[in-house]
């Protein structure tokens, strides 16, 4: 026994030398900063945090009171339907007929879930659902979000959600649907308030362009507001609110600037494809990253017929 005792007293002494130690700590080190690097391992599923810094700028410094009412969701079946409820009183409940069909009731109506007037949504996956409360001055709005499901729930798809806005007012006589989307991770930060606004605002972000691994090197980003009329794009002097989001080539900030037009949303509405989750075909998918790349290359060097340079030559 006490030979036993003393081979295990050994063993133990073995596995804790001060050489071992040190190599145990060095790969814990190197794991840690390993994770911590790794994009796909810190970052999934989470917004560029220099994209994020950037885009914070849309709203102007003004942030609206959100309180998180719940993010759990109680699943039942009745009469064939599935029951999706988030644990909150006076929540809407997400409908799901079939695998194609849904709905949300709320208030003792009920409401279309995938056809909406930026085209289809898909289905919501309710482990992702999270329901919301907005207030600004003048009312409050309830929020219902989630993921999408099918081949929404994988890779770079996750990029999406979808949210389900009421503006309940300050009673319970008065509610207002308003079914959105939200892109490169930013959730429910697309829903903001622009300084004096009456209404809550909402910030529509549009892949602009990519560069040669298909990254989104620029996002258009067009401002509405949830009028009790509907969606309308908002406007300062009478000019649609639109920015635009670029990434520097060099470093990993992105920079925010107001802009007059924005073409490549312009392309999409006119076509009726307002949602940009897979409308565009890989053909016009590669038009628009060539166009946008040739746009984004500095201006070749001109020649004259004496052979001298014009005055753009100073820019590479």
């Amino acid at each position: 026994m006490s030979t036993n005792a003393n081979n295990n007293t050994s063993n133990n002494l073995n596995y804790n030398t001060p050489k071992t130690i040190f190599w145990k700590n060095t790969i814990a080190i190197f794991s840690l900063i390993m994770v911590t690097l790794s994009p796909s391992l810190a970052t999934a599923n989470q917004a560029d945090p220099f994209l994020l810094q950037a885009f914070e700028g849309v709203w102007k410094m003004e942030r609206s009171a959100t309180t998180l009412l719940s993010d759990r969701v109680d699943t039942l079946v009745e009469k064939g339907i599935l029951r999706h409820a988030p644990q909150a009183k006076d929540a809407p409940v997400y409908l799901r007929e079939s695998y194609e069909v849904g709905a949300i009731e709320y208030r003792r109506k009920t409401y279309p879930a995938i056809t909406t007037q930026w085209g289809s949504f898909p289905l919501l996956n309710p482990d992702t659902m999270r329901l919301l409360e907005i207030s600004i001055p003048q009312t409050r709005y309830t929020i219902l979000s989630g993921e999408g499901e099918n081949i929404f729930s994988s890779t770079d798809w996750q990029r999406y959600r979808f949210l389900y806005v009421f503006d309940i007012g300050r009673g319970r006589n008065i509610t207002n649907y308003y079914p959105l989307f939200a892109e490169a991770y930013l959730g429910e930060r697309v829903l903001g308030r622009l300084p004096n606004s009456q209404v809550l605002n909402y910030a529509r972000v549009v892949p602009a362009a990519w560069d040669a691994n298909n990254n989104t090197q620029a996002y258009e980003v067009l401002l509405y507001s949830l009028e009790r009329k509907g969606i309308t794009r908002t406007l300062e002097n009478e000019v649609p609110v639109s920015f635009m989001l670029t990434k520097n080539p060099d470093s990993p900030y992105w920079t925010l600037a107001s802009v007059s037009s924005t073409p490549v949303a312009d392309e999409l509405d006119r076509k009726g494809h307002y949602f940009t989750g897979a409308r565009l075909s890989a053909e016009e998918f590669k038009s628009r990253q060539q166009l946008a790349l040739a746009a984004a290359q500095p201006a070749k060097k001109s020649k004259s017929r004496t052979g001298k340079k014009s005055s753009n030559s100073t820019h590479k």
